[in-house]
């Protein structure tokens, strides 16, 4: 019914500082559920029919609707109550050497191995009471009228949408900032993390010499590990246009053109079934803000047709074929650091400051000396290759976006006799992308892979002027994939067979 209770997490939080880390616990139940929370939906909608020779009508609507249920979200708590599952191991880790008789697995859930060693932080997940299941404020207005030619039907209509209830994830354990980054972030790192001395010239972490007690999450309490939060946000919404010219099917033909201009804007992406990968996979400026960006799931711009003919080629059964095209800007992706700027313990998800321009002076560039600006020059020309708009400045989340793409599906539909004469029966072909089948390279969705991430440059200390110093990645920048995993970039074909009787 309840997670089981995890008592020494919420005891008090007993605040670090200096080298002393945080103690204590989080301060919060972790049996806290959905259980018992209500959510009372009113809505209110209207349709005004024109007296006219021609139809027309005005209509619209305002209410509170629930999005998809959280599920899968509710069943953390249960997986990491930070009590019920422990690590075992042997031989490595720390562990003590692999037992010569007897393995280290037993079945008997009261005879399980005792083994030498520290067991691992515990993780622990919790959700903020009375989170509720994720709602929006909705309302719509839309207009239609049928225009004096050819039966051509004209429509507009305006979405509004409010993030009522909706969900984004804290990290509870990163411990207090230690310093402040120039740019303003909260940061994380012991001492050594801010020395550039302690950077290697690819980006990566030197734990050695001077350097001994390079770490992230500084402050942060070694008895846990990631400890998550399902916190409530407010913060999100969008706003959706839609215009659209239609011809009803006359004379064996019939299509449609509309355009749809969309803004959407999100706290969290909630990509994941897991917490902790859900606080992990959004690109921030602080790691728990909760502040609502270009959603990842944005199409701002869409375009989409349509064309349908029919004709009754084998007596009175009809021959159907539709063409459907999409074109779409691409969704929209994040400029991060390669690595770990802010000492979150979290790679590939800091936003990207961008210097003013040229010769600032606001970045040092690693291996760049008075004379040879190579490093320098060579950031300066992706940033303008790639059209990054920033300057003096923290990109915005997921202020960029992929390619344009464009997609075109088709139906051939047939209808055919039946074994009585009320009877019909109907068999349809579907190829979708069928643009693809004549040529590989169309109909292909190139964009930036999961989390839509892109960096080039990595984190490597502050220097005593107080400037980030960057290291060129030397793979270079991060490029577009085609998307091939669901086939959303290949043509497929269904055949359909259907009796009506």
């Amino acid at each position: 019914d309840k997670p089981r209770a995890n008592s020494a997490a919420a005891a008090a939080l007993i605040a670090g500082a200096g080298s002393v880390r945080n103690s204590g616990g989080f301060g919060l139940d972790n049996t806290v559920t959905l259980d018992g929370v209500s959510l009372f939906q009113p809505r209110v909608g209207f349709n005004y029919t024109f007296d006219g020779k021609r139809p027309m009508q005005l209509r619209g609507g305002f209410g509170l609707f629930q999005g998809a249920a959280a599920s899968v979200w509710l069943s953390n708590p249960y997986s990491n109550t930070g009590t019920a599952t422990r690590i075992i191991g042997c031989g490595t880790g720390g562990f003590a050497a692999c037992p010569t008789v007897g393995g280290t697995f037993s079945a008997n859930p009261d005879a399980q191995p005792l083994l030498a060693g520290t067991p691992p932080a515990a993780n622990v997940d919790f959700i903020q009471k009375d989170l509720g299941q994720p709602s929006v404020w909705k309302a719509n207005l839309a207009f239609e009228h049928q225009l004096p030619w050819w039966g051509l039907v004209a429509s507009a209509e305006l979405l509004y949408t409010k993030t009522n209830t909706g969900i984004y994830y804290e990290h509870l354990n990163l411990g207090g900032s230690t310093r402040s980054s120039p740019d303003g972030r909260q940061m994380f790192w012991t001492d050594p993390g801010y020395n550039p001395a302690c950077w290697s010239g690819t980006g990566g972490l030197i734990t050695t010499g001077a350097c001994v007690g390079n770490r992230a999450r500084s402050l942060s309490n070694p008895n846990y590990n990631n400890v998550l939060l399902a916190a409530k946000t407010k913060q999100g919404g969008g706003n959706q246009a839609t215009v659209s010219l239609q011809r009803p099917m006359m004379g064996g033909m019939s299509w449609s053109l509309a355009y749809t201009y969309t803004t959407s804007k999100e706290a969290s992406p909630l990509t994941s079934s897991v917490a902790n990968s859900n606080w992990t996979a959004r690109a921030v400026f602080n790691p728990n803000e909760d502040v609502a960006s270009n959603s990842n799931y944005l199409i701002r711009d869409r375009v989409n047709g349509s064309f349908m003919w029919e004709k009754a080629l084998i007596g009175k059964y009809k021959t159907r074929v539709g063409f459907f095209a999409e074109g779409r800007r691409g969704k929209p992706y994040s400029w991060v650091y390669a690595n770990d700027l802010n000492g979150d313990g979290q790679s590939g998800n800091d936003l990207m400051y961008i210097p003013r321009g040229v010769g600032s002076g606001e970045v040092v560039f690693a291996g760049d000396t008075a004379t040879s600006k190579t490093n320098e020059n060579a950031f300066w020309a992706i940033v303008d290759s790639t059209g990054i708009k920033t300057r003096g400045g923290v990109v915005k989340r997921n202020d960029s976006f992929n390619p344009w793409t464009n997609t075109l599906d088709m139906r051939v539909t047939q209808q055919l006799p039946g074994f009585i004469k009320e009877h019909k029966s109907v068999i349809s072909l579907d190829i979708f992308n069928v643009a693809n089948l004549l040529n590989k390279k169309w109909g292909r969705i190139d964009e930036i892979a999961f989390p839509s991430t892109r960096s080039f440059v990595s984190y490597a200390g502050i220097d005593s002027q107080g400037r980030y110093v960057y290291v060129l990645r030397n793979t270079g920048v991060t490029d577009f994939t085609t998307r091939q995993a669901r086939l959303e970039s290949q043509w497929q074909a269904q055949v359909t067979f259907r009796y009506e009787f």
